[in-house]
C-alpha cells in the first residue's frame, strides 16, 4: 500500500481513537475484553503504519503486526515481537463468532498497556 506522508497525522490520529475506546471499554464493569483487545491491536497497526509512511516503505493491506515491524526494521521495536504476535491475534479471531475464547480481564488490561506502550514509542519516532 503506498500512502502520502501528509496523511501521517490521520494515521496517528485513528491509532490514537482505538487507543481511547480501548481504555474507555475498559472502564465498564463487564468490559467485552475482545472488542478492547481488537482496539488495542488497532491501535498499534495504525501507529506502525504511520512509521512506515514516514520512512517511506511501502505495506501490503494486512493486519499481522510482525510483518509491520519486519519491514521497519527497527531494533528497539524488537523487544515487542512477542507482544505484537499476542495482538496480531486479537486482529481477526476476536471479530467473529467460532471456538474463540473471550480474554480474560487481565489479558485485555495487558492488550492495552503494550497498546498504549507501543503508541507512545513510535510517536516519538514520528516527531
Amino acid at each position: 500500500m503506498k500512502d502520502i506522508p501528509e496523511n501521517i497525522p490521520k494515521w496517528i490520529l485513528k491509532a490514537e481513537h482505538d487507543l481511547v475506546a480501548a481504555r474507555q471499554i475498559m472502564l465498564l464493569e463487564t468490559a467485552p475484553t475482545d472488542t478492547v483487545c481488537y482496539h488495542a491491536q488497532q491501535t498499534v497497526e495504525k501507529i506502525l503504519k504511520a512509521l512506515l509512511i514516514k520512512k517511506g516503505i511501502e505495506f501490503s493491506k494486512t493486519h499481522n503486526l510482525l510483518i509491520l515491524l519486519e519491514l521497519l526494521q527497527e531494533s528497539d521495536l524488537d523487544d515487542y515481537r512477542a507482544a505484537c504476535e499476542l495482538l496480531t491475534s486479537y486482529a481477526i479471531e476476536s471479530r467473529y463468532p467460532g471456538d474463540y475464547v473471550e480474554p480474560k480481564r487481565e489479558e485485555a488490561e495487558e492488550a492495552v498497556s503494550i497498546a498504549n506502550e507501543l503508541f507512545e514509542l513510535v510517536k516519538i519516532k514520528l516527531r
